[in-house]
């Protein structure tokens, strides 16, 4: 299920160290805190 998808998100989020939209920094996968969530075949690629 995807909770945001193609769309802004006003202000930064919780996660961010700053905000530097621009540069890099971290992402983070969230669960749903019961230990019943699993990823697989992750693949982040950075546009050149």
């Amino acid at each position: 299920m995807k909770t945001v998808d193609n769309q802004e998100i006003s202000g930064i989020s919780f996660g961010a160290q700053d905000a530097n939209e621009g540069e890099p920094g971290p992402f983070y996968l969230q669960g749903d805190h019961t230990g019943g969530m699993k990823y697989r075949n992750i693949t982040v690629s950075v546009p050149k």
